[in-house]
């Protein structure tokens, strides 16, 4: 839930904002944990430093330290050696002598109410440690204390197995707090500031990185359905603002070729449809102002025109459809034989009207049983009828259009080919789009050029493939291509 909250948090933020929040923090937390980690390092090694000079101190003195032949516990004044320099001040190292027992046996400084504990360093001592050391804080019963903290060393004086004398020196840890205090407020100081110049340095940098995200949304911004020639810069470095950029310049292809496209075909269906249409209004007009009009042949007339405007509505409607895509497709096994065949029904009476014959050629691959595919049945019938009519509009009278089936274990195809004039060559690459027909057939063949055009639609929509070639001679070839299931 608090995960939630702060990504709910700063979701409200910019992507610039963001990016610098998280570098600062992960920036930040890996620099506050890294500087504890050194820091403790550097007391352990100031503190063992510490340690060493205040051990070679205690050997020095007791070193001085005189004990009696027969054991008695006599002792010369202390000598202290000023010539070292130690971490820290000699002057006020307080030094004693001590008994298991707990007596004292000798002083030097000014201990007051001071009393070193000690029984838990003759125990150490006894189990084979050469000193101790503790640290003892707040320090109140010593007379002009010189630090907040003494450090306390427990030496062994006799070499007996089991010692009974201990030499105990306590001296103030004033440079060693002073040392660490420094480093202490440099690291409060400088990592706040260290934090500063990276959220700063992050917002820059961030700002920098996005600045070419920042011109695609203000170019992209500009880019009206009337100024779909424009595209975004493409910057120079191979990362991903490039391939974005890439990939939306791709996108404003697709959309600008769909707008050309559809202005084309909004005109080419306004002309289409505008045509019947001006022709029927003629007709009523000329009606109009002859009185002994022959009323047969003016029905006969507009009845074409309204059966060229219903022509046009179903392919328009049926292109609709197509353009909708898989989600209105009514998907099913099918024989594709059984498809062909259906479809070559409906072309017999074009193909009689030009005493064009249907040769229809099964060709199978040894030992190849029929496949069935999948796909929408009334889509797939029409793609057939209209590359089969087409074919027999191009074709001159008294021809035959053949019709191959091929199967293989992969795949079912279709091939329909004319001995027409074929396809101009500038035409081939436009032949499949919507009101597209060669020029030179335009004034011998009806039709409107969406015939292919939805051809093509359905095919690619069942990821099958439609193309189109001339023969060497003369004559058209379409091949249609499906994988069986």
């Amino acid at each position: 839930m608090f995960l939630k909250k702060i990504r709910n948090f700063l979701s409200s933020f910019s992507i610039r904002l963001r990016l610098s929040l998280i570098f600062v923090l992960i920036f930040g937390t890996t620099t506050v944990f890294f500087n504890m980690f050194l820091f403790q390092m550097m007391i352990d090694n100031l503190q063992q430093d510490f340690d060493d000079a205040l051990f070679n101190y205690c050997v020095d003195v007791s070193d001085g330290i005189e004990i009696g032949i027969k054991g008695d516990l006599s002792f010369p004044p202390l000598r202290l050696d000023h010539g070292k320099i130690l971490p820290f001040p000699l002057g006020t190292a307080l030094i004693q002598v001590r008994h298991s027992s707990g007596a004292v046996l000798a002083r030097v400084g000014n201990f007051g109410e001071f009393n070193p504990p000690y029984k838990k360093d003759f125990e150490r001592i006894w189990k084979g440690e050469e000193a101790t050391y503790r640290t003892i804080e707040h320090i109140r019963n010593i007379p002009s204390a010189e630090a907040d903290s003494y450090r306390l060393i427990s030496f062994p004086l006799d070499n007996a197995a089991k010692p009974q004398l201990l030499l105990q020196i306590a001296v103030p840890m004033t440079l060693l707090e002073t040392q660490i205090q420094k480093r202490l407020t440099l690291m409060q100081l400088g990592i706040p500031m260290v934090l500063i110049v990276a959220t700063f340095g992050g917002l820059f940098l961030s700002a920098r990185a996005l600045k070419p995200v920042n011109n695609i949304i203000h170019i992209t911004k500009e880019i009206k359905a009337s100024e779909l020639s424009k595209r975004v810069p493409v910057p120079h470095a191979n990362d991903e603002i490039k391939q974005l950029s890439l990939t939306l310049n791709e996108m404003l292809d697709r959309i600008q070729q769909a707008f050309m496209s559809q202005e084309r075909f909004v005109a080419d269906a306004s002309h289409q449809l505008l045509t019947p249409l001006t022709i029927i209004r003629g007709e009523l007009e000329l009606l109009q102002k002859t009185e002994h009009r022959d009323v047969d042949q003016f029905i006969k007339s507009a009845l074409q025109e309204v059966d060229s405007l219903s022509s046009i509505v179903q392919e328009m409607l049926l292109l609709a459809r197509v353009d909708a895509g898989i989600g209105a497709m009514n998907l099913q096994d099918l024989n594709f034989d059984e498809l062909v065949f259906g479809a070559l029904a409906r072309c017999e009476k074009l193909a009689k009207s030009k005493n064009i014959k249907l040769k229809v050629t099964i060709n199978n691959e040894p030992g190849e049983d029929h496949r069935l595919i999948r796909g929408d049945n009334d889509l797939l019938e029409n793609l057939i009828v209209n590359i089969v009519e087409n074919a027999i509009k191009y074709s001159p009278n008294n021809e035959v259009v053949s019709i191959t089936l091929h199967h293989t274990t992969e795949t079912s195809a279709l091939i329909v080919e004319d001995n027409g004039p074929g396809i101009p060559v500038e035409q081939l690459p436009l032949i499949f789009e919507r009101f597209s027909r060669g020029s030179n057939m335009e004034t011998r063949v009806k039709g409107f050029g969406l015939g292919l055009a939805i051809a093509q639609k359905i095919a690619i929509l069942h990821n099958a493939r439609l193309s189109a070639e001339n023969h060497s001679g003369s004559g058209a070839k379409f091949m249609f291509e499906i994988k069986n299931i």
